[in-house]
């Protein structure tokens, strides 16, 4: 994985937990923080993500509708992005 690409997913990472941290203690809140935890994991040891991903996008769909949703939801629509691009 070439540096910009790796630099790209870590921020994609670092804004995918900011949001989460704002999460509530909720039982699907702290299920997307792990989730989250366990993405960040994954790119790290450069493990395919995809099922991860789909399991955050399951989890978030749990969540009270609001703009704290959305903004996971589009968050981890450009992580699945950032993950398909070509290295």
């Amino acid at each position: 994985m070439d540096v910009g690409h790796a630099e790209s997913l870590k921020q994609l990472h670092s804004t995918l937990q900011r949001y989460a941290g704002w999460l509530d203690r909720e039982r699907a809140s702290v299920t997307v923080r792990a989730d989250v935890q366990a993405l960040g994991a994954a790119i790290e040891a450069g493990a395919d993500a995809s099922p991860l991903l789909e399991s955050l996008d399951t989890n978030i769909a749990r969540l009270p509708s609001g703009e704290l949703r959305k903004m996971l939801r589009v968050a981890a629509v450009q992580m699945r992005r950032a993950l398909a691009e070509p290295r």
